[in-house]
């Protein structure tokens, strides 16, 4: 499974709505780590806050961090126990670029999706 599949298969079914996704290597490789069930929750949970207006609150339902992660939210499913952590970008369309999927544990996703903001900024700038 290659991250642009999936990408071109969520955006496919987000384009009327103005919404792109867009995951970073590091986000992916997240997501693979989770069997197969659970991806298919994950990824159904973004679309759910895709289709819903992923910008942060108060524009969107967006639920936003702070700190090292000011201007990225939060998608936090209870069953799941874990957290995806994304930048919504709002230009033409809203684009939610997905830095970390990680366990609910404390703030361990957190803290990675903080360790990885650089390298996200300059990747996503590269595509």
């Amino acid at each position: 499974m290659e991250s642009s599949n999936i990408e071109h298969k969520l955006n496919q079914v987000l384009a009327m709505l103005g919404v792109e996704v867009r995951f970073s290597q590091r986000a992916f490789e997240d997501l693979l780590h989770y069997d197969k069930h659970t991806q298919e929750q994950i990824l159904a949970l973004i679309l759910r806050q895709a289709r819903k207006n992923p910008l942060l609150k108060p524009k969107g339902v967006g639920e936003p961090l702070h700190g090292d992660l000011v201007g990225f939210g939060k998608i936090k499913p209870k069953k799941l126990g874990l957290r995806i952590i994304y930048r919504p970008v709002h230009a033409h369309l809203i684009r939610m670029e997905v830095i970390a999927i990680g366990p609910r544990d404390r703030e361990q996703v957190y803290a990675l999706a903080a360790k990885r903001v650089t390298e996200f900024k300059l990747e996503m700038a590269q595509r």
